[in-house]
This record gives C-alpha cells, structure tokens and sequence, in this order.
C-alpha cells in the first residue's frame, strides 16, 4: 500500500526531474537545432517545425564543407593557442593577486580587494579603447627596442606584442577580478595550521604558495580553467578588433566571417561549423567536471 509520504515523495522526484529534463532541453536546444542542421542532408528542412529539430537523410557532407571552404584547421589551431596561453596567464595572475589578498596583511588590502570586485560592474567594452591605444604604444615601443638592437625586418617585435598580435588578442583578459575572487576564497579556506607548518619548516612565501596552497587548490584552479576556457574560446569582439591577419583569427571571429553576411554559401554550413566550434569545449568539460563542481563548492564555503 502507498503511504502519502511516499506519494509525496514521488510527486516531489518526478517534479524535480521534470523541470530538470526541461530545463535541460531549453538550455541545449540551440546546440541540438545547430546538430540536426548540420546532419541533415535536405538543407530546406532547417527553418521547418517542428521537423527541423529531427536530421532526415542524415550526411557529413555539411561538415566536410566546412573544411572545404574554410581555413577551418588554422582557426581551430589559433583558437586553442589563443585558449591555453589564456588559462595560463589567468591562473597565474590570479594564483599571485589571490593569495597576498588571502593570507597577507598590509595597509589597504580591503580597499584593493574592493576595487577588484568593483571592476565586475563595468562592461567589458569600456576597456576596449584604452587596450588598443596602450597595444598600440606596444607595437611603437617594440618598433623603437627592433631599430635600437639594429634587428632586419625580417623579424618584427611589433607582431609580437602590438597590434594583429597573439599576445594582443591574450593580455587583457589576464587580470580578470573573477579568478582572483575564486582563488582567494580558495586560499581563505586552507587551514591556518598547514602554512605555520610550512614557515616552522623555513619555507618562503613563494614556497608555501606553490608547494603548499597551489596543490591543495587544485579544483578550484580546474574550476577557473574551465570558466577560463570557454570565455576565451568564444571570444569574438576584442580578437576581432585587434587581429586583422587572417591566418590569426581564432574560431569565433573566422567562422563569423566566412560563413555569415552576403558571401554566405549555405545556413546549414554554418551550423555544422558551429557544432564543430562547440564540441571541443563539451569534451573538455566532460573530462574536468567533477574539478568544475569541486572547485566551485570550495569557493562557496
């Protein structure tokens, strides 16, 4: 016999469940719309409903077209240096911003911390202006230090540093006030006892932090990876205003650019390109979830 505690029960799982499941559908419907586009053979099927939503005829030949039409490698290859060297200057950054802001006292450590954070309520586009003059004045630098070493045009430091640059495209996403918050909640949770064990032991600063605090942060540093990876991986704007070499272009701005406006082949071309764009990101994230999920529980507490 079924108690009303347990029909409660089950009412309450199947409720629970089923906004999960249809939350689940609203959030990837886009991705799924994009898959079934891609897969379909017959391309008038895509604006149709709700036909569109399901491949008929499935093909690969949309995503053979991708690579066919496009320079699809050079962009994937630009966009995961572009993405690594991101993940790394971030999580130096914020190792180094995190951890005096954590465990150091000094005269006006709140007011710094402060300011961090209130860097969060200003958009993004208001840094754009002020990056590309200082980039600029980079590449004027770099040409002056190339004339005063006497180096041959052949190897220019103003494409290394300056405008339609790599380290252009990458350095004002490295102090980012996010990645420095999570660190240091990170390092606040560490226990007080283990770092007066390491100092008992004659260990630096810089030894307790990167023998001691960094290994204990682990899942916290894969949390500020991921969300670190998918910012820097779908970043259109900032890259396509600094890159102008086409060689150069990440995913974001070269799909745009070839497969969107009036030179346009085909709308599902575009979406095979897309869902390509996408799964590298969906595999990285399947594999470093359960750092994701710690690390942020970590930063909550």
């Amino acid at each position: 016999m079924i108690t009303r505690k347990t029909l409660h029960r089950a009412l309450g799982l199947g409720g629970h469940y089923t906004g999960l499941i249809v939350f689940a559908l609203f959030t990837t419907f886009p991705f799924l719309w994009a898959l079934s586009s891609g897969l379909s053979a017959d391309a008038s099927r895509m604006y149709q409903f709700p036909a569109g939503f399901w491949p008929q005829d499935m093909s690969l030949v949309w995503f053979e077209r991708v690579f066919q039409e496009m320079p699809f490698t050079t962009y994937l290859k630009n966009s995961a240096l572009l993405s690594l060297f991101t993940i790394l200057g971030v999580v130096a950054v914020s190792v180094l911003a995190g951890y005096p802001l954590a465990r150091m006292k000094f005269p006006g450590r709140g007011l710094i911390f402060v300011a961090i954070i209130a860097t969060m309520m200003l958009p993004s586009e208001v840094g754009i202006v002020p990056n590309f003059i200082t980039l600029k004045h980079f590449g004027d630098a770099a040409d002056a230090l190339q004339g005063a070493l006497g180096l041959g045009p052949d190897w220019s430091l103003r494409g290394w540093v300056g405008l339609d640059s790599y380290f252009g495209a990458m350095a004002p996403n490295f102090a980012g006030a996010f990645g420095i918050f999570l660190m240091k909640q990170a390092f606040e949770a560490i226990p007080q006892d283990l770092i007066d064990a390491a100092r008992v032991d004659g260990a630096s600063e810089m030894q307790i932090l990167w023998k001691v605090m960094v290994p204990v942060t682990t899942p916290s540093l894969a949390a500020l990876a991921i969300f670190t990876l998918v910012g820097a991986w779908n970043d259109y704007l900032w890259p396509s205003i600094v890159l102008t070499s086409k060689d150069k272009l990440p995913l974001a701005v070269g799909v745009f650019n070839d497969l969107t406006g009036p030179f346009a082949t085909s709308d599902n071309i575009l979406m095979a390109a897309i869902v390509l764009t996408i799964v590298p990101v969906l595999v990285f994230f399947a594999c470093t979830q359960r750092y994701f999920i710690s690390g942020l529980d970590g930063a909550v507490k």
